[in-house]
């Protein structure tokens, strides 16, 4: 289906309002994923990944309110599953997402089956700092500057081929123009800096969750070796995919691959693993 067209149909999914929380609920099967934003924010970037999860299970993806910490965001998250009588899910963290994922199961292991890590990190108490000073540079700058800042750079991590350029040209134009506003993204990089600063995670943490963990990781991310290696070993189990040269997002730039690798993850009968 042409990206355009798709992204119209996903969008024709009614969004539900749970407070300040807006989200879509939809697809078949009897297994829940919850899809949950990096830091885009909305519910509709990785619009052609949740249909395609959708033909085998119930998808649950939400768009982030402004909040003050990250444990905020994986309570708003609960609330969610509460209100739709969801016990259990699969749940995806991609980037910042991944931060959000890994406090919720730490708060909720009794929610969480699968867990799928993203191109994301383990919080480092050192970089709570650099985090702290972006929130201040922004702050300071216009929206209008700070917008052009983000947009070119994410543009290339989803648009790596420059295959779909106009496409998601046109979509970021509107993020930015309609749908972002700097208190959102001021909002984001409060509760990245509460996460770096507040948390830290070890191998101990989930010994007794009998889930399971996918990591997907890229040799070309921005997310270099160290931070790479910190989230392997606090997750020695978990089973790994890296991506060759596939930057930041590799649900955008291996689609088919990437996919693949989720549906393999979650078709795996359950099984209890050792921590």
């Amino acid at each position: 289906m042409d990206k355009q067209l798709a992204l119209d149909h996903f969008r024709a999914i009614p969004e539900k309002i749970l407070g300040e929380w807006r989200y879509r609920v939809f697809g078949a099967g009897d297994r829940a994923f919850l899809a949950i934003p990096g830091g885009e924010l909305v519910n509709d970037l990785g619009f052609e990944f949740a249909l395609a999860i959708a033909q085998t299970h119930s998808v649950i993806y939400p768009a982030y309110p402004r909040a003050s910490s990250i444990g905020e965001l994986s309570e708003g998250l609960r609330a969610v599953l509460d209100a739709e009588g969801i016990g259990q899910v699969a749940i995806l963290g991609a980037s910042f997402g991944g931060a959000v994922a890994q406090v919720f199961v730490r708060r909720y292991p009794d929610r969480v089956r699968e867990l799928i890590l993203s191109n994301t990190g383990v919080p480092l108490g050192h970089l709570a700092r650099p985090v702290g000073i972006t929130y201040w540079i922004v702050k300071a700058m216009p929206w209008r500057l700070t917008s052009r800042l983000l947009r070119k750079p994410l543009l290339g991590t989803i648009d790596q081929s420059g295959t779909d350029h106009a496409f998601w040209a046109d979509y970021l134009d509107e993020l930015f123009a309609s749908r972002l506003t700097k208190a959102d993204v001021l909002s984001n990089i409060r509760v990245q800096y509460d996460y770096h600063r507040r948390f830290h995670f070890t191998p101990e943490d989930l010994k007794n969750w009998p889930g399971r963990v996918l990591i997907a990781e890229s040799d070309s991310d921005v997310i270099g070796p160290r931070r790479r290696q910190a989230l392997r070993e606090t997750y020695p189990c978990a089973r790994v995919h890296t991506f060759h040269n596939a930057g930041h997002a590799p649900m955008f730039t291996r689609y088919g691959e990437y996919l693949e690798m989720v549906n393999s993850f979650l078709k795996q009968p359950d099984a209890p693993t050792l921590h």
